[in-house]
């Protein structure tokens, strides 16, 4: 692949549907919020969409929640669009991310599936993550979804020093998160009971 710049943009709600349509097709259902309940959390300032651009066209996405307090990031969702998959543009917009907000923000939580040695793609993802400096957190952590709770294991990915939050911090921004973007799930304080 040609070694392209790339570019991020802040985008708005009316993107997001292009986005969703891409997500449809790459996201396992269980992983999906409905379109409605994306649009109410995009309305608000700590639940952000950002689009990653090269050479004029937009190559990918991702979804961050934005935790100023702590001064760190959640990601719920990145994809390169199917077009452009195999060029190199998911390490690209990494990159691109961790150096857009380190003047602001620590590091990014990733919520990471459990290794597969069925599934491929679990170890590639891993090893992803695991290149681009991302250190597995100490922490028994699970994703609600509309089956009850699956278990992942916990990611973060400093973006100035190897510093991870200390697990105070960490649970503070769990429950954040899922007060935020996973309040719609009933059950949720007997999955939050389970993490630590």
């Amino acid at each position: 692949m040609i070694d392209l710049k790339i570019d991020l943009k802040k985008e708005n709600k009316d993107f997001f549907n292009t986005v969703y349509k891409d997500m449809l097709e790459q996201f396992p259902k269980t992983e999906l919020k409905s379109f409605e309940n994306f649009m109410n959390l995009l309305s608000t300032d700590k639940y952000r969409l950002y689009s990653a651009w090269a050479e004029n066209t937009a190559v990918g996405y991702f979804i961050l929640f934005v935790d100023c307090e702590q001064k760190t990031l959640w990601l719920d969702y990145i994809a390169v669009l199917k077009k452009y998959h195999s060029r190199g543009y998911g390490h690209k917009i990494f990159e691109k991310l961790k150096k857009y907000f380190a003047k602001d923000f620590n590091g990014i939580y990733l919520e990471v599936e459990k290794p597969d040695e069925t599934n491929i793609n679990t170890i590639r993802r891993i090893k992803f993550y695991e290149s681009m400096n991302a250190k597995k957190l100490d922490i028994k952590y699970f994703y609600p979804n509309e089956n009850g709770a699956l278990p992942m294991d916990l990611y973060f990915l400093p973006f100035n020093r190897d510093k991870v939050p200390q697990k105070e911090e960490i649970i503070n921004t769990i429950q954040k998160v899922f007060c935020s973007i996973h309040s719609d799930f009933k059950g949720l304080d007997k999955i939050l009971a389970q993490i630590n």
